[in-house]
This record gives structure tokens, sequence and C-alpha cells, in this order.
């Protein structure tokens, strides 16, 4: 399943933490200019129990404005457990490039 999460406010920040807590092996992809996305893990690599995952995008346990008075979900993130999912959605909906985090093989 894909959820969506975009907007600056509070409750749209703390649903995507909610979303990457409880999908631990999922992931986010981040819209970015000229009609991009990058895809990250959900959780911080800090966190996942794992050791997987992208440090840059902070903590999930980060409120709304805790981490530098910024929110995560100013840039639109649309978020899935399976990759081919993510990637579907995103070039049937938007017709838009996937990129992915320097570290992260896909």
């Amino acid at each position: 399943m894909v959820s969506t999460f975009h907007g600056d406010s509070a409750d749209e920040h703390r649903a995507f933490q909610v979303w990457r807590r409880t999908n631990v092996d999922g992931f986010d992809m981040t819209e970015g200019p000229a009609g991009t996305f990058t895809i990250h893990y959900a959780q911080d690599k800090r966190e996942n129990p794992e050791g997987r995952g992208c440090w840059h995008q902070g903590g999930s346990g980060n409120d709304y404005r805790a981490d530098k008075d910024g929110c995560y979900t100013i840039a639109r993130k649309i978020c899935s457990n399976s990759l081919a999912e993510l990637a579907d959605r995103v070039v049937a909906d938007d017709g838009k490039r996937i990129g992915r985090a320097r570290h992260r093989r896909v």
C-alpha cells in the first residue's frame, strides 16, 4: 500500500513519523527539484535494528520543528514497503524521474 504525506503542518509531519516507526523495512521517496524523487529507507540508520537506513533523514522520533526548526513533509513523501510499488506509482501518476540516495543500492 502506498501512503503519501505532504505539507508543512504538525499533523502531516507526525503522521509521516508514525508511518516510519511502524514500517521499519519500508521506503520513502522524497520529491526534489525538477520533478525528481530520491528513494530512502524509512528509518534512520542509527535507529534501525538491522543497522540499515539513511542517516541524513533524521530520526523517526523527531517532532515537528524539533530538527533544525524543520518539517519532514514540506517536500512530498511517497511511502511503501515495496520499491516496485513506489516506482509504479510515481511513473503512472506523475511521470517523474526516480533517483536514489547515493548510499542506497536499489
